[in-house]
């Protein structure tokens, strides 16, 4: 499948179609996929699958299409549909495409394998199961899936935009939970990614650690009363954290609806100086990159707060002409959080009373930044020394007063392919017990 033709072909019906300016994208993905059911090797598939998106503007106005095939007839019919549904909408100036990159830039990128090494999979993943048997006897895998993804990504529009990706991974994702007799933990679990396999499994994503934790939290309890202390926030924990920050703080909505807190901060400090967060989607240090932006930009890695400052928002084209803010280099994502000089234990010890927060429930901030939920799969830390496992306990607290009140940052981080996330001591937030 050539997916450059069928962007070309795109355009020329939303062309003719009677489009202004259009832009089209097609993404291509084959995935040989490896199962572990109730700790059984069950199931290796190949599936595959296609998903061309179309976006037409007419008289500023905006209609967009998304389908799975991609032969002549239903491009033509998804066309028409791009322009009729952008004949109903609201004119709106901030409509536009992407405009072509300066001249000379690359326009084809590429990272990972060709093809998946089937049989390393299956002796990589036969010798994680060996281990959680061997290492972790009351751990019980409920799910493990393995899988190699081969993604072709191709993006055109109308000022002459023409770029596209190849690019492929292994993702690891493991859920599990732990049984004796008749206790039984919380589900738990965790997953990365890599363009290689490389080292064991066991150590993909932290999953050895969530692994002894699981077995630990069979026996759980109560945290007595309610008090205001310090959260120790596990890189786990921590993307829950930055991806409120990006939609309450940083991303489209928040700036065109005008409820960002930080909408006039850009420049100034937001955060502790020990805090710097980047979008580095074309880093090498992330396996799960992206080379432009969905509408149509060559993508640039970027701080977003560096010591404390904030630097950039994670603005769109779109985003950023509804609110007269700068345009982000990246599509945000991609993120990583510096490591600081503190090691872990050390920042335990500093903790008079608090948790180890492994897993929050609760929904997104509010558009203040404020935030409640249960902790989950957590540890009570009192006098520097973690206590024991809780059960589920109940934790508010606002999210930009958490960023401003960090303490410590660890100089351990993980690597979960998409991101890279150090353990972080924020303070002043409410917990509360029984």
């Amino acid at each position: 499948m050539d997916g450059n033709k069928i962007v070309d072909l795109a355009l020329q019906e939303l062309r003719a179609a009677g489009a202004d300016d259009a832009q089209a994208s097609l993404s291509l993905s084959d995935k040989s996929e490896l199962n572990v059911d109730s700790g059984e090797l069950s199931l290796f598939r190949t599936t595959r699958n296609a998903q061309l998106a179309l976006v037409a503007y007419s008289g500023g106005r905006k209609g967009a299409v998304s389908l799975n095939k991609v032969d002549p007839d239903s491009v033509r019919e998804a066309a028409r549909q791009a322009l009729a549904l952008a004949a109903s909408a609201e004119p709106d100036e901030a409509n536009a495409v992407a405009p072509p990159p300066p001249a000379g830039s690359p326009r084809s990128f590429s990272y990972g394998e060709t093809e998946p090494d089937r049989d390393a999979m299956y002796d990589r993943l036969k010798d994680f199961l060996a281990f959680a048997a061997r290492e972790r006897p009351k751990v019980k895998l409920e799910q493990c899936i393995l899988d190699f993804t081969r993604f072709g990504s191709f993006l055109g529009n109308t000022k002459g935009v023409s770029l596209e990706a190849a690019t492929s991974v292994y993702n690891l994702g493991a859920m599990f939970t732990s049984k004796d007799g008749t206790k039984t933990s919380s589900f738990n679990g965790s997953g990365a990614s890599r363009r290689r396999l490389e080292g064991g499994f066991s150590e993909w994503g932290g999953t050895a650690e969530l692994m002894r934790q699981s077995e630990e939290q069979l026996d759980t309890r109560s945290i007595e009363g309610k008090f205001v202390g310090d959260l120790v926030v596990t890189p786990h924990c921590l993307g829950d954290f930055v991806g409120g920050m990006d939609e309450v703080c940083l991303g489209d909505f928040a700036h065109i609806s005008g409820t960002s807190p930080w909408k006039d901060a850009l420049g100034t400090a937001v955060a502790s100086p020990l805090f710097s967060l980047r979008s580095a989607p074309v880093s090498g240090e992330i396996a799960e990159g992206y080379f432009y932006t969905p509408d149509g930009f060559i993508a640039a890695d970027c701080p977003i707060v560096e010591k404390g400052i904030l630097r950039n928002f994670t603005l769109s084209l779109y985003g950023s002409n509804k609110s007269g803010r700068p345009r982000c280099p990246s599509s945000g994502g991609a993120w990583t959080v510096d490591a600081g000089d503190t090691p872990l234990a050390e920042i335990v010890k500093s903790v008079k009373r608090g948790l180890l927060l492994c897993r929050f429930s609760g929904g997104a901030p509010s558009s203040s930044g404020d935030l409640a939920g249960v902790a989950k799969n957590s540890y009570y830390i009192e006098d520097g020394k973690i206590a024991y496992p809780v059960s589920e306990t109940m934790l508010s607290a606002n999210l930009c007063s958490l960023l401003r009140d960090i303490s410590a940052v660890s100089r351990e981080r993980i690597d979960f392919g998409s991101a890279v996330f150090p353990w972080v001591k924020m303070g002043g937030a409410t917990i509360s017990g029984k």
